[in-house]
């Protein structure tokens, strides 16, 4: 893959179809309890930014093959400069369980991934990047998740035990950084977001409350991807209540805590 800020969709579409399965026992639901196993953190400085870059390294380039091997071993590229870098720790396992960032657009001369790609095909040109101002504008990109919490298997509500709790609360590892990302666009005053995607995970996404409108046909980008767009002020509004709680969890801890970056993965 060139420079697009494609997300990994793969690591989304089982979860969500998973987890559409109504969760009976509070204590061991795993929406509740995400936040006990996973820190959000944002990613201030350079060994910090380095340690997403060696997960996206891992997953792009190592097991997706979707870009080409680095010898540093870090997957970056022009737009990380202007882009604000989060992630999820596994505080169980002490290293990066996601990570994905949010490109801005503050200066003229910078544009977002999207607008290269789809810049003459807009179907829905009203909700085009160029209709905003560009300071309020913004791409969530490079949504990496390793392939060990990708492909874990699906365990019925029924066999969840505080046993496995941490198990299943890695299924919304995903799910929780297009969350983390849509809160940071909202205090940062980014309030049109756009992302290329998979259409079935945006149709998926949609059941969690995350609605984004698809602003151009898909083209052929390592699969089938089509642009979208999503104001970011109406999630609270559209998500599901269990998806806000979590939303507001994670912003607890991002925010009213101080956040403790895992170190084994930082070079």
């Amino acid at each position: 893959m060139s420079s697009i800020a494609t997300v990994e969709d793969t690591a989304v579409l089982h979860v969500l179809s998973a987890l559409s399965t109504k969760v009976t026992c509070p204590t061991l639901n795993p929406l509740s309890s995400f936040t006990r196993f996973f820190q959000p953190v944002l990613a201030t400085t350079a060994d910090e930014c380095n340690a997403t870059y060696q997960l996206r390294h891992q997953v792009y380039c190592e097991e997706l093959h979707y870009e080409a091997l680095r010898d540093n071993h870090l997957e970056n590229d022009v737009y990380d400069k202007q882009a604000l870098h989060l992630a999820i720790n596994d505080n169980k396992a002490n290293e990066l369980a996601g990570t994905v960032r949010i490109i801005c657009a503050n200066e003229k001369n910078q544009h977002l991934p999207i607008e290269h790609y789809f810049k003459h095909n807009f179907t829905k040109t009203e909700l085009a990047p160029s209709h905003f101002p560009r300071h309020e504008i913004c791409e969530i990109s490079r949504l990496a998740v390793p392939k060990h919490i990708r492909s874990k298997q699906v365990i019925s509500v029924s066999e969840t035990s505080s046993k496995n709790l941490h198990n299943e609360c890695q299924k919304l590892v995903s799910v929780s950084l297009y969350l983390l990302a849509t809160l940071l666009c909202l205090r940062e005053g980014k309030h049109h977001a756009y992302v290329v995607a998979e259409p079935s995970l945006a149709r998926l996404l949609k059941r969690v409350g995350i609605h984004f409108i698809q602003i151009a046909d898909s083209i052929d980008l390592n699969g089938d991807r089509a642009p979208y767009y999503l104001d970011v002020r109406t999630t609270k509004d559209t998500l599901k209540k269990n998806y806000l709680q979590l939303m507001q969890d994670m912003e607890a801890v991002l925010f009213e805590k101080k956040h403790a970056f895992t170190r084994n993965n930082a070079i």
